[in-house]
């Protein structure tokens, strides 16, 4: 390249612009007959175009339309390419004779053109991008590089004080991650995406976000504490979209080769990446895009690869990364490889997820037995989605099997309330679902049960008492269907036995179940409760009864379980508000037993 007087070498440095007359007017001082930039040229007039005409190519018809600045004399300079505009590759086609130092884009396509690992990427080539695909690679590199520029240069704000934004860097990454999503699931494929990315990640690893030494103390210039943390999110995020773009590869669309040279041009980026964030306070455990060399060099048909994939592997050694584990399920999972999946997932932990695996699979009457012999799986709910899973793929029995064990097995009798409460709550969602409208006005019907729902409930109850005792053995097979000659519904028998399971394996779970099947519109499975108890005198289920239940369904709906409750530790409110339900509905007797108990407590107030 030839030297232009002045002309900076970086836009970091502190070169400032070339030290010649403005863009338009004669270059004073500059001669002729000496190499001079083509906005200084003394014989021709330079008229300044504020359109970005570069890489893209655009405004060429400003270009046609005579503006001028495509003339030239013998020794005007390039200021892009420093060449001679004669020997300009870009002088017309894409505007370079449009270019000064005035501009900051321009600064940054010189940058760009003069720097061999940025306007010559080996991966391009390597990928057999087409010349869309490195034009656009190359305009988000000079996009980057840009960010970069007005985040060293500052913006002035009251006073004169410059602040130095490090926004300006992210809104262009936001951007470029953008066009990688929208290529990534586009016609274009990993190829177009792998472009991008490399332009992209190329102008970020190049720059600094350190602030200029020289002017940390100045009262000028304001400069942001939490710009390290930004860049090395950009970097953190620049590498998920590589790993997943990579794992989204394959050997029809990127040849074996091209990822070798991805990988060695990983290696660069990364060298660069680890200059910046080596030494940081705080220290980075992580070398930026590393992750994405590992899926670069342990492809699909890698023989470790294949072996995890397969179910054969047992070298805990080679799990992959967080990042990695992420991006290859996301594949397998478009791709519906559901064997596959499952097996990495177990290989890498994820026992949870990969019982979702296994029901896509074909293989749902797995899932139960593997909970059982794992029942840590049933904690936080993680089967919950498994349970959903099941049902839309045409195992319903299976998937309440698998929720009833959650519920009422035995995963320890003293597994917290939160781990049982969700699959109690899915159940009941679910079984309600399947009641047709006639079933839901005779289960909320107000006053006495019909006889369908006392034989429901008797049934439902000797079911319980069968199973009870070896439940985890009794869910491994398909669940009865009703009593042959039986009145009600599969759906009424379903919810009967979820009630009275709740009674007889988590009887302190008996309210919280109550309000979920009251809460769900089906106050019978609540009275259901009740009645199960065989009037265990709950102080807070006697209390949310009176209070809630009762005027929903009346007091002959539960009226057997009332009658053998205590009422030791009932507060006065609601022994008296039971007494008037009682005597309203006619249970006179009972209200005066009730009474007796209120009148008992004395002068004491409420016990």
């Amino acid at each position: 390249p030839l030297s232009l007087p002045g002309t900076p070498n970086d836009m970091a440095g502190g070169g400032g612009s070339m030290a010649v007359a403005p863009p338009g007017s004669a270059g004073a001082g500059l001669s002729a007959d000496k190499p001079h930039p083509r906005s200084a040229c003394p014989l021709r007039p330079f008229k300044v175009i504020k359109e970005r005409i570069g890489m893209e190519g655009i405004g060429a018809q400003n270009v046609q339309g005579g503006q001028g600045n495509e003339l030239y004399c013998p020794n005007c300079v390039c200021f892009v390419c420093d060449v001679h505009a004669s020997e300009c590759q870009g002088w017309s086609r894409i505007g370079h004779c449009h270019a000064h130092d005035m501009e900051p884009y321009w600064k940054a396509l010189r940058v760009f053109t003069r720097t061999e690992m940025l306007c010559n990427s080996p991966l391009l080539a390597a990928l057999g991008c087409d010349e869309v695909a490195c034009l656009e690679a190359h305009r988000w590199c000079v996009n980057g590089l840009l960010g970069f520029h007005r985040y060293r240069e500052g913006d002035v704000g009251p006073g004169g004080v410059i602040t130095h934004s490090f926004l300006h860097v992210a809104d262009v990454t936001s951007s470029a991650m953008k066009a990688i999503v929208k290529h990534l699931s586009g016609p274009k494929g990993p190829r177009a995406t792998l472009a991008v990315l490399d332009g992209i990640t190329s102008a970020i690893v190049v720059n600094t976000y350190r602030p200029d030494p020289a002017q940390m103390d100045s009262a000028k210039h304001k400069w942001c504490s939490s710009t390290f943390l930004a860049y090395k999110a950009i970097l953190e995020q620049l590498e998920k979209y590589w790993v997943l773009t990579i794992a989204h590869t394959s050997t029809r669309c990127v040849p074996p080769q091209a990822l070798a040279t991805m990988a060695e041009r990983l290696r660069h980026l990364t060298k660069l990446a680890s200059n910046e964030v080596d030494g940081s306070n705080p220290p980075s455990s992580h070398v930026p895009l590393t992750h994405a060399i590992s899926v670069c060099e342990r492809g699909w048909t890698h023989p470790a690869m294949v072996s995890v994939l397969e179910g054969q592997c047992s070298d805990r050694s080679i799990c992959e990364a967080q990042t990695v584990q992420v991006a290859r399920l996301h594949v397998l999972e478009r791709a519906q490889r559901w064997n596959e999946a499952y097996h990495y997932s177990v290989f890498h932990g994820h026992y949870a997820r990969s019982l979702a695996y296994m029901v896509r699979a074909n293989r749902s009457q797995d899932v139960l037995p593997m909970v059982q012999r794992q029942s840590a799986l049933a904690q936080g709910a993680q089967c919950v989605p498994v349970c959903a899973e099941l049902v839309q793929c045409g195992h319903a029995d299976s998937a309440v099997r698998l929720a009833m064990f959650c519920a009422f097995g035995d995963l320890g009798r003293d597994q917290p309330a939160q781990n049982r409460l969700p699959y109690m709550q899915w159940l009941v969602e679910h079984v309600v679902a399947q009641l047709d409208s006639s079933e839901v006005m005779i289960r909320n019907t107000y006053g006495s049960p019909n006889t369908t729902i006392e034989a429901a409930r008797h049934d439902a109850s000797e079911w319980a008492r069968q199973v009870s005792a070896s439940l985890s053995e009794s869910l491994l097979q398909p669940l009865s269907e009703p009593p042959v000659g039986a009145l009600y519904t599969p759906a009424t028998y379903l919810l009967e036995r979820v009630a009275v399971l709740c009674l007889t394996l988590t009887p302190q779970l008996s309210l919280p179940c109550a309000k979920l099947f009251s809460q769900q519109g089906d106050n019978c499975g609540a009275s259901s409760i009740l009645l199960a108890s065989g009037g265990d005198s709950d102080v807070a289920l006697i209390a949310w009864t009176v209070h809630e239940l009762l005027p929903k369904v009346g007091v002959q709906a539960v009226l057997p379980a009332i009658q053998n409750w205590s009422y030791s530790g009932v507060t006065q409110a609601v022994k008296e508000a039971l007494a008037s339900a009682l005597t309203q509905a006619g249970q006179h007797s009972e209200a005066e037993r009730v009474q007796a108990a209120t009148d008992a407590a004395g002068d004491g107030g409420e016990e």
